[in-house]
């Protein structure tokens, strides 16, 4: 066979060069979907399948109707933008008009310590499933605090007291007798890895060397708070009345003279 058999024609060649990937189906799996959040995401994602099918970005304004959810479509049909060809300012206004959906609060300190108690007393942790779901929001309210305003101490205990109290009498055995106050809690992956571990069949727990009632003997003059006291509010007592009971005398009795006989 020579070379000049192997050879394409310059019409196979250009029809090789401009064969493209088609743009998805509106409401396939693979086609994008836009229901109101991640409006970058979208218009990012519809502008990589308009140079997958070699679409120009002129013609993308009128594409973005097709793969908008209809809450969406009911919104922004009335728009001028997609009838024109100005890709860019078309995607200026679906994003100014959705964008502060994906808005992201920032983590503060306060936020943490509010959701960490709201959730020590409502959320369940009953799996590893559970334990990790837990994991992964606190990290999520807790990204970049130690790093600017909170200690590793304070993150800790808050984790800590993210979890139901019935697991704090389980993981409590194992935390040593120093790590027992608020002042220096257990660190954050010891306190995560007994934590896992409690759902770990398979996990191989060392002997307890601690007495839990170590804290009793501790000295009325400690200013530190055991890591699962709640902060007590003292109840002022309403004031007593004191009853004044007076005392009753009783009456003589009638006595009849003495020598004196009735008159008929």
């Amino acid at each position: 066979m020579t070379d000049s058999s192997l050879a394409q024609s310059p019409s196979e060649s250009s029809i090789v060069m401009t064969l493209g990937i088609p743009m998805p189906t509106p409401g396939t799996p693979a086609a994008p979907n836009f229901k109101g959040k991640h409006v970058e995401d979208f218009l990012d994602l519809l502008k990589q399948h308009a140079d997958s099918a070699q679409v120009p970005h002129s013609q993308l304004p009128g594409y973005i109707l097709c793969y908008c959810h209809m809450k969406v479509r009911i919104v922004v049909e009335g728009a001028k933008f997609w009838a024109g060809d100005d890709w860019v300012a078309a995607r200026t206004f679906l994003s100014d008009l959705y964008s502060s959906n994906d808005f992201i609060p920032v983590n503060s300190p306060d936020r943490l310590h509010q959701w960490s108690l709201k959730h020590g007393e409502s959320g369940i942790v009953i799996s590893q499933r559970d334990m990790d779901k837990y994991y992964r929001e606190f990290m999520a309210l807790s990204s970049g605090l130690a790093e600017s305003c909170m200690i590793e101490a304070e993150i800790s205990l808050c984790f800590y007291r993210g979890i139901l109290s019935t697991l704090h009498m389980k993981i409590k055995k194992r935390i040593p007798a120093a790590n027992l106050k608020t002042s220096s809690p257990p660190s954050f992956p010891s306190l995560l890895g007994w934590l896992r571990a409690e759902f770990d069949l398979d996990a191989k727990i060392g002997p307890v060397s601690l007495d839990l009632d170590s804290d009793s003997e501790m000295s009325s003059s400690e200013s530190d708070d055991d890591i699962d006291q709640a902060p007590v509010v003292k109840k002022k007592k309403k004031p007593t009345k004191k009853v004044v009971f007076e005392k009753t005398i009783p009456a003589a009795p009638i006595v009849e003279p003495v020598g004196l006989s009735p008159v008929d």
